[in-house]
C-alpha cells in the first residue's frame, strides 16, 4: 500500500501548485517524506528506493538491445 501512497503523493504534488512549491524547497529525502506524511501520505523511505530502482530497470530496458525478446508479438487477426 505504500507504492500507492508513493504515488498518490507524486500525482498531488503535480495537480496542486502550493504542495509542488512545498516539495521544491526539500533539501533530502526526510524532509520530502516528512512533507508527504504531514498531508496524509503514508510513504516511507523503502518506497523512495524501491522507485528508484524500478525506474533504473524500466531505462535499462527500453535501451537494451535484448529489450525485444522480451515482448508479446503483437496478435494476428485472422478473417473468419
Amino acid at each position: 500500500m505504500s507504492r500507492e501512497a508513493l504515488q498518490d503523493f507524486l500525482r498531488a504534488i503535480e495537480h496542486h501548485q502550493g504542495l509542488r512549491r512545498d516539495a521544491a524547497r526539500c533539501s533530502d529525502d526526510i524532509e520530502l517524506l516528512a512533507l508527504a506524511q504531514r498531508h496524509g501520505f503514508d510513504v516511507i523511505q523503502r518506497d523512495l528506493r524501491d522507485d528508484a530502482q524500478e525506474s533504473a530497470i524500466t531505462r535499462w530496458f527500453k535501451t537494451s538491445r535484448i529489450q525485444r525478446s522480451f515482448q508479446s508479438p503483437p496478435s494476428q487477426s485472422r478473417p473468419s
